[in-house]
């Protein structure tokens, strides 16, 4: 049994009879200043009890019991003035029942004010005490530099006085701004010393182990600039969570983590309609290839938190594939959830799956992806990338679905790779059903997904847990990258806005070098490259470039009303010509000949040019 639990209440029951009657004594000694009429006191004694009782019911039906005094603030006041006006009520009344006219209408603002500054003043003491008492026990409290002072950053600044974080302890040491007027002003008495351009300078002055960012909205390029700062400074570099992870508990000291390479990256809050997007999902049946994958699991994960009908997960590799049934049937348990095995080239397989389940939602993740890998197995591309996809295509179109959304890729716009050139292949097929279909056909382009199966960042940080070197392909590769979270929301929304034959491009943000991405990481991990990590450079591999682009020569952006969101108007080529050239690329990659595979690659995509070698 938790006796603190259990005594609370008894002690706060004696705490507050023993306030109100003392408030009411009080309220009588300063009306008739000290000297009481003869009749006053012995009204005053029938009074007395009742009040006391009626008092505990105003500040029970108020919430006093419930509010914890270490977190006393605005709203503890707005329960202390709503429970001394219950008292003072039931004061008015038990005058009026008991008869009692020789109590002066004048005691009951009197009582009513006495009231309400003991109440303030024994819970804000009492928070006071604790605040110090806690600060002076701290074995190790860390000076921290709050960024921004805003709402959530005086939140923070307040817990700081209040909370540890496991063995340590945070204390404010000063807040930084942009806006300059607020220098030198003092808020939750904490010093406002500059604004954000200022750290540097007071890091340098000496005193703060801690600088924490209070906005979780703060522009990536501005973090980056932040985290090299600190990383010179010797200083740790904390944040809040963004937007869309934060809970229902909001903001706290419990919730700040330190700097990932996500918040370097890309902490846009991406707002989608989400009315529109459940209408997408809600109550129908919905497929997802590739759902073992990182898009994949993702999309899946998104899907089943918009309550379809049914969410059927297609992968051919099995482990992943197990992993986010596992996860969805714990999380959903209502939800009617299909894992199938099996190969999208497979039509037989493709056939019988969309027979059993005719999902009117298809969303096709399912592709190879690694580009050097595909350079040396173009005839694997095309048959998993683009006779794949026109499988389900073509099964979709029989079966009646009404949306069909392929994945693709920034590295589809003038390829370079096979890779690229099968993913923009596969768009060509969809664009070529534009208005001959009645299931609507729209891709999705996007670049590099933080911490998916393969890409630089796992690999990166499997190389620092070795002790380097990280190895970059060229000092001057730069790539786009968003998180998985923000680029299948978007991938829902375009799906959702799409009208069909539409290639969506989502705006990926500012492009990162991979060199100065190594060098972050290497700063995160509290390491010095050079001293205690080397980055060595390996050359472009088969495919790469050294930039990626968002658009063709021919393409023409368009605006959509989701700023993050834009489509480019492509001429959709003749659907004969199409179909007979896929006809030829797919027996040159059935008969494993790779040369012709790229020959018909270049026919088909005229745009693919391989690098030099």
């Amino acid at each position: 049994m938790n006796w603190k639990k259990a005594v609370r209440p008894l002690l706060l029951t004696v705490y507050y009879a023993l306030l109100s009657m003392g408030s009411f004594s009080i309220a009588l000694w300063l009306r008739f200043g000290g000297a009481f009429p003869m009749g006053v006191a012995p009204d005053a004694r029938r009074l007395l009890i009742p009040f006391a009782v009626l008092s505990l019911v105003g500040f029970a039906l108020s919430g006093l019991y419930r509010s914890l005094w270490r977190y006393a603030g605005t709203d503890t006041l707005a329960q202390i003035t709503r429970g001394v006006t219950l008292s003072a009520l039931a004061l008015v009344v038990l005058r009026m029942v008991l008869r009692t006219t020789l109590i002066p209408w004048s005691v009951v603002p009197i009582t009513w004010m006495v009231e309400l500054v003991g109440l303030g003043a024994s819970r804000l003491a009492w928070r006071s005490g604790r605040e110090r008492a806690s600060r002076s026990g701290a074995a190790a409290a860390r000076r921290t530099i709050v960024l921004g002072a805003t709402p959530t950053g005086v939140r923070l600044i307040q817990d700081m006085r209040r909370h540890a974080i496991g063995p340590e302890r945070l204390t404010p040491a000063g807040l930084l701004d942009d806006d300059a007027r607020l220098t030198g002003r003092e808020i939750e008495g904490v010093r406002v010393l500059g604004t954000l351009a200022d750290l540097p300078r007071v890091l340098e002055a000496g005193g703060a182990q801690v600088v924490l960012i209070s906005d979780p909205e703060l522009p990536a390029r501005r973090v980056r600039e932040l985290a090299a700062q600190c990383a010179a400074a010797g200083a740790a570099l904390k944040t809040v969570p963004a937007p869309m992870t934060v809970g229902a508990g909001g903001t706290s000291l419990a919730r700040i983590r330190d700097v990932r390479i996500e918040d370097l990256l890309g902490r846009q809050a991406v707002q989608i309609e989400l009315g529109e997007v459940e209408g997408l999902v809600r109550g129908r049946s919905v497929l997802v290839t590739g759902a073992g994958g990182s898009i994949g699991s993702e999309l899946s994960r998104q899907v089943a938190a918009l309550a379809p009908a049914t969410l059927v997960l297609l992968d051919r590799a099995e482990n992943g594939l197990h992993y986010v049934h596992s996860e969805l049937s714990q999380v959903h348990s209502g939800l009617a959830l299909h894992a199938r095995v099996g190969d999208i080239r497979d039509g037989e397989a493709m056939e019988r799956l969309f027979a059993r389940f005719a999902p009117a939602l298809v969303l096709h993740a399912a592709a190879h992806k690694h580009v050097p890998l595909l350079e040396t197995s173009p005839a694997e591309a095309a048959l998993n990338n683009v006779l794949g996809t026109r499988v389900l295509m073509q099964c979709a179109e029989r079966h009646g679905a009404a949306e069909f959304v392929l994945i693709s890729t920034d590295k589809a716009v003038n390829p370079s790779s096979v890779m690229g050139a099968s993913k923009r292949l596969c768009e060509l097929l969809l664009q070529s059903r534009t208005g001959r279909s009645s299931t609507r056909f729209v891709a999705v382009r996007f670049g590099n997904v933080l911490g998916s199966e393969g890409s630089v960042i796992p690999l990166f940080q499997r190389q620092l847990a070795r002790g380097g070197p990280l190895t970059v392909t060229d000092p001057e590769a730069m790539r786009y990258f968003m998180t998985i979270e923000e680029s299948v929301r978007l991938v829902l929304q375009a799906a959702a806005m799409g009208a069909g034959g539409e290639v969506f491009l989502l705006d990926m943000g500012e492009p990162v070098r991979i060199l100065d991405l190594a060098r972050q990481l290497i700063q995160l991990a509290g390491l010095k490259e050079g001293e205690d990590v080397e980055i060595t450079f390996t050359g472009l591999r088969p495919g790469e470039k050294l930039r990626e682009e968002l658009h063709s020569e021919n393409e023409h952006a368009r605006a959509t009303r989701h700023p993050r969101i834009m489509t480019w108007d492509l001429a959709p080529a003749d659907e004969a010509a199409l179909l007979a050239g896929v006809s030829d690329l797919e027996r040159a990659a059935r008969a494993g000949d790779d040369a012709a595979v790229r020959a018909a690659l270049h026919r088909l995509v005229p745009e693919y040019a391989e690098p030099a070698r």
